[in-house]
């Protein structure tokens, strides 16, 4: 069926919020939360919350999720409408959602395929379209509709159709591979210290510019944008395809489709409109798809436990397993809240899939302590993937459109003015140097705190509340001003012309702008700080972050 959209009674903040008036009236709130603080494993904090949330009646509601044709006709009419009036882009999202309800085999499904082509033929997406018209022949298109779609296909085959441009340039290599981590240049090293923990270091003088490592993610969760982005790979997409079973699965291809239903997907499919009724952010249903994920590695959990590899590997359990999580420094609350939500989860999982099917309760033990392990690291190590887009003025302004789990980018350290940054192309992030970085100088990446956008008293707040530490950086024990009060330093002058085009997406302004100035940063970093070096440090990170994810149409 249609999302209700009504509020939800039942989402995680009011079942969270019944549990404690709850307990709360009973003169119970303070007693277990005592109790719950004494506890030290995972598990045992997630069992603790189960056991209150039987004795209160307290579950998260299951939502049936099945297919509809009745539904995906109403959807399709709608998106006929819209098409009619030419709003193509609500027409191709109507189209779109009606393919994922439409009921496998059913004339319904050809026919959303084939209007869903007629949009992609307006937008000239015609590799797409002509795709779409062989879904629609496929699934039981109806024979007298058929020679209008033979029509828009002959077209199309008279047209040099060229490959689909990719929504990225090429992604980027290091020059020289890192022996002891496998997604890094040999320009940086891992070092670890008692007050840093682990970090990266400069093992030879880094350019501004240079590529330091290209790193895919663990594992991705797709957060906005469903209807053109895949499920399984975060692609950009125009014409998905969807899910045997559930509405809400879209992928780029039958492969990518496959390979999620193998890993996860198969296990997740059957809760995925129950955990979006509960209203789960990231932060919960990422560490979710990770514990899916790594099922079979179950037995080998305890012997994972800070143990150290001789070569730091992105795709393995083993470095996410051992990301820092503050568990210590969390308060019995904030890891009461998280315990509720994988309680919650747990149910869910338990009650209407068959994840746990021929598994003992230390196979169950070992999902809650992954479960609420990365509810905890989450928040300090996974990473925004993004995409630029226009927004109604035209300009590209990035947009979140998944999480990532990244195993080497999650041991960067903080500094509110940074060396280093991110860059996504796909779901791989590259990382480059924004600074010239001396050999034996830590990397920094900024967590979202910039010294010229946010006063060090603001910044100082946010870094404690989320990650647990008061930085030291030099912008903060100099206490450096906002962008408007810092001091000039040299004048670099980029044409304005070049700056209008790179807040249009145009690659070719970037290209230009990186050759005549990413050099001129190192001339610029000292003495700092400076605001012609923030400023040109912008117009660099606005050039490689155009030579990445862009959106060109909805």
């Amino acid at each position: 069926m249609c999302e209700e959209s009504h509020p939800n009674p039942t989402n995680l903040a009011r079942q969270r919020t019944r549990l404690y008036m709850t307990l709360r009236a009973r003169d119970q709130l303070t007693p277990c939360l005592e109790k719950f603080g004494a506890l030290e494993r995972n598990f045992e904090r997630v069992d603790y919350v189960i056991k209150l949330t039987k004795d209160l009646n307290l579950h998260a509601v299951f939502q049936d999720d099945n297919k509809n044709d009745e539904t995906a006709v109403k959807l399709r009419e709608k998106g006929n409408d819209m098409f009619k009036v030419k709003k193509v882009k609500e027409a191709w999202e109507l189209y779109t959602r009606s393919i994922s309800y439409a009921e496998e085999n059913s004339a319904n499904l050809g026919i959303a395929y084939a209007n869903r082509s007629a949009v992609l033929f307006e937008v000239n997406l015609h590799k797409e379209c002509l795709m779409d018209i062989g879904r629609a022949l496929e699934n039981n298109y109806p024979e007298h509709l058929k020679t209008k779609l033979f029509v828009r296909e002959k077209n199309l085959k008279n047209l040099d159709i060229e490959a689909s441009k990719s929504p990225y340039e090429s992604v980027p290599t290091v020059t020289s591979k890192n022996t002891k981590i496998d997604c890094a240049s040999d320009c940086i090293e891992i070092r670890q210290e008692k007050d840093w923990g682990r970090f990266i270091v400069a093992s030879r003088d880094i350019k501004a510019g240079e590529v330091l490592a290209v790193e895919q993610p663990f594992a991705s969760l797709l957060v906005s944008h469903d209807l053109n982005h895949c499920h399984e790979c975060i692609s950009l997409c125009y014409n998905l395809i969807p899910c045997k079973s559930c509405t809400h699965a879209l992928y780029c291809s039958e492969s990518c489709k496959e390979r999620a239903f193998e890993t996860y997907h198969k296990y997740e499919c059957p809760i995925l409109a129950s955990l979006k009724y509960l209203e789960l952010d990231k932060l919960k249903l990422l560490p979710l798809k990770i514990a899916f994920s790594v099922r079979e590695q179950y037995s080998e959990i305890e012997l994972l436990q800070n143990e150290v590899s001789d070569v730091y590997q992105s795709n393995s359990y083993k470095e996410i397993h051992n990301l820092i999580a503050n568990t210590s420094k969390r308060s019995s609350s904030d890891l009461f809240d998280r315990a509720v939500a994988a309680a919650l989860m747990f149910g869910l999982v338990k009650d209407h899939t068959n994840f746990f099917d021929g598994r003992n309760e230390n196979f169950e033990r070992v999902f809650k302590e992954i479960l609420l392990l990365h509810m905890q690291t989450g928040p300090s190590n996974f990473h925004e993937i993004t995409e630029l887009a226009p927004n109604s003025a035209g300009v590209y302004e990035p947009e979140e459109i998944a999480s990532g789990a990244f195993a080497f980018l999650s041991l960067l350290n903080h500094s509110c003015s940074p060396n280093v940054t991110r860059f996504c192309h796909g779901s791989t992030i590259v990382l480059r140097a924004i600074q010239d970085i001396n050999k034996g100088e830590q990397c920094f990446d900024n967590y979202g705190y910039h010294h010229a956008l946010m006063k060090r008293t603001d910044r100082q707040k946010q870094l404690q509340s989320q990650y647990y530490f008061d930085c030291a950086c030099p912008a903060c024990e100099n206490d450096w001003g906002l962008y408007d009060v810092l001091p000039n330093g040299d004048a670099v002058e980029v044409d304005e012309e070049l700056i209008s085009q790179l807040s249009s997406g145009e690659v070719e302004a970037a290209e230009s702008v990186l050759r005549d100035f990413v050099g001129k940063l190192g001339d610029l970093q000292k003495p700092q700080p400076c605001k012609n070096f923030c400023q040109l440090q912008e117009i660099i990170k606005q050039c490689f972050a155009v030579l990445g994810n862009k959106r060109r149409i909805f």
